[in-house]
């Protein structure tokens, strides 16, 4: 995944797969763009401050870099649990900060790990 020597001994591309990973997140990314214009009706720079920034890496962050579904867990956890909490409203920030710090420290894959292979191919050659 990581390893550029490899992938050019098997004679893959590793900068066409690069940036073909990237173009399909940008893709993705641009399609969700499209869904929150049409959901929000209108949207300016301001629509944007930096509460919803912060609880977008927040997401990223609890799921995991490589756990689609640890991201969308933390996606309903994160979205829901500001409504649960509404008393608390003032110690939002302050929460989610701590619970980023709690889960790079303890927890930095995310909430739910990457699957491990289930074997290893051994011995193929010499």
């Amino acid at each position: 995944r990581e390893d550029e020597i490899a992938c050019r001994a098997l004679g893959i591309n590793h900068v066409l797969v690069k940036l073909s990973a990237f173009m399909m997140g940008a893709t993705v990314g641009g399609i969700a763009g499209v869904f929150f214009a049409t959901y929000q009706g209108f949207i300016n720079p301001t629509s944007f401050n930096f509460f919803e920034s912060a609880l977008i890496v927040a997401i990223v962050v609890l799921g995991g870099l490589g756990s689609t579904t640890g991201v969308i867990v933390a996606a309903v956890v994160l979205t829901i649990l500001p409504e649960l909490l509404r008393a608390f409203a003032d110690y939002r920030v302050f929460t989610f900060g701590v619970l980023m710090v709690l889960m790079m420290i303890w927890r930095p894959r995310g909430l739910i790990r990457p699957r491990r292979r289930a074997f290893e191919v051994k011995g193929l050659c010499p």
